[in-house]
């Protein structure tokens, strides 16, 4: 059975005392009218939008995802359950304990679509993923001549959130970075005169959190050391 790995979901100890989108929206809210229905909504629009920004300015760590793939003979595709933002890295998996082993390579779709025929089949070698933006799907090359398994790493766009009662999928720790959008991006949405503080001391407050999150993401640590051709650190 294809398994996911990777993602803030809500079991467990950790998601106990995570915040719901319900409660994003009411500390939004609050210092207008948390009882209103239209503030309440305006809310919403300006979390969902914190997020999409928070989405488009970089690769955080918190949206690295595992999932595993059923490949299925002669089905040119294979699907993923999340939107994909960018690949990291596809491995077949082995038989005995679903372990990765060899690597499937990856290629972005205009130079695969360029430089593949379209009609061989066998041991797929190469991937692709033909819209990141819209789909969770994947091509392989060749087509896939019998049933296996892979390990797909990836980047995930962290969603922005439906339901009232869901717990947000981002870290306790990173959540107010997003907040920190999410103000200005509700001030924009009120009229003047309901704004409980100016937009510039939103914005000032965006810019300082997302300075300090890029930099916790960027600070040195194991993943910036490298191995020789030894094992040993470089």
């Amino acid at each position: 059975m294809p398994t996911i790995g990777g993602i803030v979901v809500a079991t467990g100890t950790e998601a106990s005392g995570r915040r719901t989108l319900l409660d994003i929206k009411t500390e939004l809210a609050r210092p207008v009218d948390a009882s209103d229905s239209t503030v309440l909504a305006l809310a919403g629009d300006a979390w969902r939008a914190a997020v999409r920004i928070m989405n488009r300015k970089g690769l955080w760590p918190w949206e690295i995802q595992d999932e595993d793939i059923a490949i299925t003979a002669n089905e040119r595709f294979s699907t993923v359950t999340s939107a994909i933002k960018k690949p990291l890295a596809m491995h077949y998996l082995n038989a005995a304990g679903g372990t990765r082993d060899q690597p499937i390579f990856y290629q972005p779709y205009d130079v695969f679509i360029e430089r593949y025929s379209q009609d061989i089949a066998g041991q797929a070698t190469v991937y692709s993923i033909p819209n990141l933006f819209e789909t969770g799907q994947i091509r392989w090359f060749p087509i896939p001549s019998a049933d296996d398994n892979a390990r797909f790493t990836f980047y995930r766009v962290t969603p922005a959130g439906r339901n009232d009662q869901e717990a947000v999928e981002i870290p306790d720790y990173a959540i107010e970075a997003y907040m920190s959008f999410a103000w200005t991006e509700f001030l924009k949405r009120l009229p003047s005169e309901q704004r409980p503080f100016a937009i510039t001391v939103a914005m000032a407050g965006q810019q300082q959190a997302f300075r300090e999150i890029s930099a916790h993401v960027n600070a040195p640590g194991d993943r910036s050391r490298g191995l020789n051709s030894l094992g040993g650190p470089n």
